[in-house]
């Protein structure tokens, strides 16, 4: 296997520029919120807690499941995400910034520098382009796939974690900005400070579903009028959450070494909760068949969990993983799962055989 560097060249043209990164010294603008503690921020019912961390994951007891294809050492991997039209799996890179683009039939690894770093990275659609929040610079990029350049950019708040698109609008979390960003066309349209620090977000049948990582609560919205509808408990110390299929989604308790899983239709409710040998702190889903898979990142193991009509969970395999796994995807039409691994730097390949599937 062959690693390549490239440099990241920003399109000619873009789309929409809505700004440009901050100058060397130049302080963003103080957000809503700023200077509160999460403290007095959060609902009174609701105290804060500190974010739920991976915590430190041991060397592999086990021989990672699959295949280990290595990525730039000392890289600290984060976000995954697989595309299906470029058969190209992305991985983030905080140490320095950059993209990793894994050619699979190729097996090749093309590394490309990056304005700023960030942590979770998704697809717009196969094809992209890729959603890609630089948290260092306050930015949501839209990268082109494959050609890795830069599409669009648009202020995102203080530290954007996040990002998912619902039509022309695309919602960004700003982890340290104490609220939810809306954009359309490159401008902000609308801001959301009911969560104190929001994390990992998604959408599914028209709303958008938000944990806040410090008071451990599920915030969804409606995509179109952005009106909140609820809010819901959500474990000890959440960080992500998925769709699992007909408006239901999954939400991994990190602290509380659990999957849970919500109905955000209608008036949204709690459906279930599990508990896992492992701090879940990514996690991902197969809609279609109703299978969660969620990354154990202390004790180095992915979770197979089977999703039932009604939201309940059952666990049905774990596999061996590389050294701390943060984040994963998944190709739902061969069941492959990639898995980066933060302590090592590297990208492990699970085949369904390894479920047992």
């Amino acid at each position: 296997m062959q690693m390549k560097a490239i440099p990241l060249v920003a399109a000619a043209t873009l789309a929409v520029v809505a700004c440009s990164p901050p100058e060397q010294g130049e302080a963003p603008a103080p957000p809503e919120g700023a200077g509160e503690t999460a403290d007095e921020r959060a609902p009174q019912d609701r105290p804060t807690t500190p974010p739920a961390e991976p915590g430190d994951a041991p060397p592999p007891a086990e021989d990672p499941a699959g295949r280990v294809v290595p990525l730039p050492e000392g890289g600290q991997p984060w976000g995954v995400a697989y595309d299906p039209a470029s058969q190209q799996v992305f991985t983030a890179l905080r140490e320095p910034a950059r993209l990793a683009a894994y050619d699979i039939a190729g097996d090749e690894v093309r590394v490309t520098p990056t304005p700023g770093a960030a942590r979770m990275i998704d697809l717009v659609a196969p094809g992209g382009p890729l959603l890609y929040p630089a948290e260092t610079l306050d930015t949501l990029y839209a990268i082109d796939v494959p050609s890795l350049e830069i599409e669009q950019e648009a202020p995102a708040g203080r530290g954007p974690h996040q990002a998912v698109q619902v039509g022309d609008t695309t919602f960004v979390t700003e982890e340290f900005g104490h609220a939810v960003r809306a954009l359309r066309g490159g401008e902000t349209v609308a801001r959301f400070t009911e969560p104190v620090q929001p994390g990992g977000l998604t959408a599914t049948d028209g709303r958008v579903a938000v944990v806040d990582v410090v008071t451990n609560t599920l915030f969804v919205y409606d995509a179109a009028s952005g009106e909140l509808v609820t809010s819901l408990p959500a474990g000890e110390g959440p960080s992500h959450v998925v769709p699992v299929g007909d408006g239901k989604v999954a939400v991994c308790d990190v602290r509380g070494n659990a999957v849970l899983t919500y109905d955000i239709t209608g008036e949204p409710r709690e459906l279930d909760r599990i508990s896992v040998p492992g701090r879940a702190f990514w996690i991902e889903a197969d809609a279609e068949t109703g299978t969660v898979y969620a990354a154990l990142s202390n004790t180095n193991k992915v979770a197979q969990l089977d999703v039932g009509q009604d939201g309940s969970l059952t666990e049905r395999a774990t596999v061996p993983t590389v050294q701390e796994p943060v984040s994963m995807d998944l190709d739902p039409n061969t069941g492959t799962v990639y898995v980066a691994g933060y302590a090592q730097s590297e990208l492990q390949i699970v085949p369904p055989t390894a479920f047992g599937n």
